[in-house]
This record gives structure tokens, C-alpha cells and sequence, in this order.
């Protein structure tokens, strides 16, 4: 049973508040980097997407004294709130919001951490949810246990330019499950291309990335 909804500001104190970014139609929600955790070491591969991580440089950075510190308030709020504290808390932020994207930074820690995030959509049915993510392990150990909220779409992220994800035998034929994949100008698009670079790297009225029925999208390497 949700607990009675709070007041925004103390759902933002609990939680650490939410993101908004330039180029998403709505709120968002991110955790630091070095929260990554195959994310983190793949910025040590030359060549990889993380390698150049957007969140590691240009925007963040400018605001490293003010973003990162939020980041990690958030990362502490969603390893070690109160499950049904947390949740509820972040119930209240959505609101009636109808978009929601997981993680413009950072990327899930735990099963704990997915299925709290899967009970905030439960909780949210009139809003439609994005979730990127490079940890596939994590994701195949949750869907093995739970099913997917039906209004959650988790993307498993590219790992290289031009190398297409396969989606692993554990999450084949898993409903909720696609793919995003990272292309170079040269090779041409791995799926539905994204169309923010030429809309001043904004989504406007594009929704491909929370759309299920778009099984890959394709984001241009920058």
C-alpha cells in the first residue's frame, strides 16, 4: 500500500530531487559515474562509448560543483532509503508527469535498485518509463525473478560504435527488453536513428527511446 503523498520538497529531500536536461521532454534522474559499474570500467577501453562519456565532460563538467554532488545525494538515497520511503517519494515528483527517463547518468546498482525503480512505474501506470542501461547482468537477474512493469522500457546500451547489442540468451523474448545502439556518421544508423542532432540535440516530439515497438535506436558517436 503507497504511503499518502508527501510534499514535493520533502519528496526532494528523501530522494534527492530530479534532473532536467536540455534535451529531454521531461524530468530524469541521475546518479554519478563512477556509479557505473560496467560503465566505469569501460571508460578505460579507447575506443569504447564510455571512453568519452558525454557525462564525464562538457555539460557536467561545467557544472561539477553543483551536478555531482546531487548525483551522489541520490545514489545514497537509492541504495539506502527506506524501500517504500523512497518509492513513494518518488511517486510524488513524477505526479501526472507522462514521460519519465531513468538515468541521464549513471546506471543501476542491484536488483534492490531495479526493483525499486519497477514499483515507482507500477505505481505511475499513466507514465511511460526509459531505463538505458549497460549492466545486462543485473537486468537478466531481475526479469528472472520479477516481470517487467508494462510501462517501463529498458534499453541495453552499446558498448562500441558500430557493434549492434545482442541481446543475451537470458533476456531473449523478455517483454520491455530493446536496444540502443551508438553508430558513426561513416557506418550509418544500427536501428531508428535519433533525430535530436538535427533538432538542436533535442527530442521535441520524438518518443522512439520509451517506445517498446522501436527495438533498436541509434545514437550518431559524439
Amino acid at each position: 500500500m503507497a504511503m499518502q503523498c508527501m510534499t514535493k520538497k520533502q519528496a526532494a529531500i528523501i530522494t534527492g530531487g530530479l534532473t532536467k536536461t536540455s534535451k529531454m521532454p521531461c524530468m530524469s534522474y541521475s546518479l554519478p559515474i563512477i556509479a557505473c559499474i560496467t560503465g566505469f570500467r569501460m571508460r578505460a577501453i579507447a575506443g569504447s562509448v564510455c571512453h568519452v562519456c558525454y557525462a564525464g565532460r562538457n555539460f557536467y563538467k561545467m557544472y561539477e560543483g553543483t551536478i555531482e554532488p546531487a548525483q551522489h545525494a541520490r545514489l545514497d538515497a537509492t541504495v539506502n532509503a527506506d524501500f517504500e520511503v523512497w518509492v513513494s517519494a518518488m511517486v510524488c515528483l513524477i505526479g501526472s508527469d507522462p514521460y519519465f527517463r531513468w538515468l541521464d547518468s549513471g546506471d543501476i546498482q542491484s536488483i534492490d535498485m531495479l526493483e525499486r525503480i519497477a514499483e515507482v512505474c507500477r505505481r505511475t501506470p499513466h507514465c511511460r518509463h526509459w531505463l538505458p542501461t549497460r549492466e545486462y547482468s543485473i537486468v537478466a537477474a531481475f526479469s528472472a525473478q520479477f516481470d517487467i512493469p508494462l510501462n517501463l522500457n529498458i534499453r541495453l546500451s552499446g558498448m562500441f560504435p558500430d557493434k549492434p547489442v545482442k541481446i543475451p540468451a537470458s533476456l531473449a523474448g523478455v517483454a520491455g527488453i530493446t536496444v540502443s545502439n551508438v553508430h558513426t556518421k561513416a557506418a550509418g544508423a544500427l536501428g531508428k536513428r535519433c533525430i535530436a542532432p538535427d533538432q538542436d540535440g533535442q527530442c521535441i516530439d520524438c518518443r522512439n527511446c520509451w517506445s517498446r515497438k522501436v527495438k533498436a535506436v541509434s545514437y550518431e558517436n559524439h
